[in-house]
């Protein structure tokens, strides 16, 4: 029992998060909650008080999501929030708009009773929680928004392809800085729960036209919603 105990502490304490990891989920959660703003400069002194640790692990964390797209380093400039544009809007929601409809259809021909169980489950969560922070705010639940995450990954992920999953996890990710700019400048409210709840039924009816169809349905509408809150913006609106 002991050996045991001992093997399962040091698997737990291998599984901890470093200090990098740490503070690379926390500026990305930032900057993809808009708390960082596109364009925003990323000055160390300021990261070193916002984030209370040291130079080097958020030098190694900026370096992670200069990778990812999210931040730029400029050759005698420093690092700065990754700038929004209408047209990296199209461009990532329309590949994200094929990444997904692939990744239901290999679902729907791959996915398992445990997977169908996982669909239900993850789509329970996310229908029981407002959208909202608060029922006056513009702010995104984050809550909600971690269930909105975890039930779009668990569609995907009865396609059982790492490499899939890996590309839509970022084109997911990169698209959700954009949803968040236009629920911040009071986009038009839309039924999400009905859409979701769609693709599901979908889903679990194997039914891959249907599903792929209202994917991209749902990917396509939210594209043309940010893409007219980002046009309202440019105008001051």
């Amino acid at each position: 029992m002991g050996a045991v105990s001992g093997f399962e502490t040091g698997e737990a304490l291998a599984n901890e998060p470093t200090l990098g990891t740490t503070v690379y989920r926390q500026i990305r959660a930032d900057i993809l909650a808009c708390r960082l703003m596109p364009d925003d400069r990323l000055r160390m002194d300021a990261l070193r008080e916002r984030y209370g640790t040291g130079a080097t692990p958020i030098r190694e964390a900026l370096m992670r999501l200069e990778a990812e797209a999210l931040v730029l380093l400029e050759q005698n400039k420093g690092f700065r929030v990754a700038p929004v544009s209408r047209d990296q809007l199209l461009d990532l929601m329309r590949t994200r708009a094929e990444i997904e409809s692939l990744a239901v259809r290999w679902s729907i021909e791959r996915g398992s009773v445990n997977w169908e169980a996982d669909l239900i489950a993850a789509f329970h969560r996310l229908s029981r929680l407002p959208k909202a922070a608060t029922p006056d705010s513009q702010q995104i639940n984050p809550d909600w928004a971690r269930a909105h995450h975890t039930f779009h990954a668990v569609l995907a992920s009865g396609a059982e392809s790492p490499t899939l999953a890996a590309i839509r996890e970022g084109l997911f990710m990169r698209t959700e800085r954009y949803v968040t700019l236009s629920i911040l400048f009071k986009s038009v409210p839309r039924d999400d729960q009905s859409e979701h709840e769609q693709i599901m039924r979908a889903a679990l009816d194997r039914d891959a036209e249907r599903a792929a169809a209202l994917m991209r349905t749902h990917v396509e509408v939210t594209m043309n919603k940010v893409e007219a809150s980002l046009a309202s913006l440019a105008h001051g609106a």
